[in-house]
């Protein structure tokens, strides 16, 4: 099963896709990078700017992939995916019991959700999840937004089946 990892190398501002499988279909293929463990692709992917230090791999120092694309939604299409379910996680309203992190990452979610706005209209199905104020290191409350999730899955189960059984 392919799989696709989006990391950017914030020394050349330039994305890079972590994968198994170089898509047949593509121009430039030096964007992939094959030769890396999970683990450490998975570290790179999600080392959030300004929380986590980059990661270093060869001669990158890779960032979290939604610094350039959040929904890698036309990667995936690339490697033979006909149909893309995105998961978008929603922004966390500001109110007057927001502090200064609450704002910078709404500030976050905002430009966020603009880059992945193209991603998202290439989905064939968008499913949003709330998140209820969780923050990036809110490791105590990772059932909750699990559960978020799946209770989301279900209620959207009919429309989903649909759209990966419709021809």
């Amino acid at each position: 099963m392919p799989l696709v990892i989006p990391t950017v190398d914030v020394q050349l501002s330039k994305e890079y896709i972590f994968t198994n499988k170089i898509p047949q279909n593509t121009e430039d293929k030096s964007q992939y990078i094959t030769d890396i463990s999970l683990g450490k692709a998975v570290r790179a992917s999600s080392s959030f700017p300004a929380i986590f230090c980059p990661c270093e791999f060869n001669s990158h120092k890779f960032l979290d992939g939604g610094v350039l694309d959040n929904i890698p939604v036309l990667e995936v299409k690339k490697q033979g995916a006909d149909k893309v379910i995105a998961v978008n996680f929603k922004a966390d309203d500001i109110d007057e019991e927001s502090n200064i992190m609450d704002i910078a990452m709404r500030t976050i979610d905002i430009m966020g959700n603009k880059i992945s706005e193209e991603s998202l209209e290439q989905s064939d199905f968008i499913m949003t999840i709330e998140t209820d104020k969780t923050g990036l290191l809110d490791i105590e409350k990772l059932d909750k937004c699990y559960m978020s999730g799946y209770k989301e899955t279900i209620k959207n189960i009919d429309k989903i089946k649909k759209i990966i059984y419709e021809k």
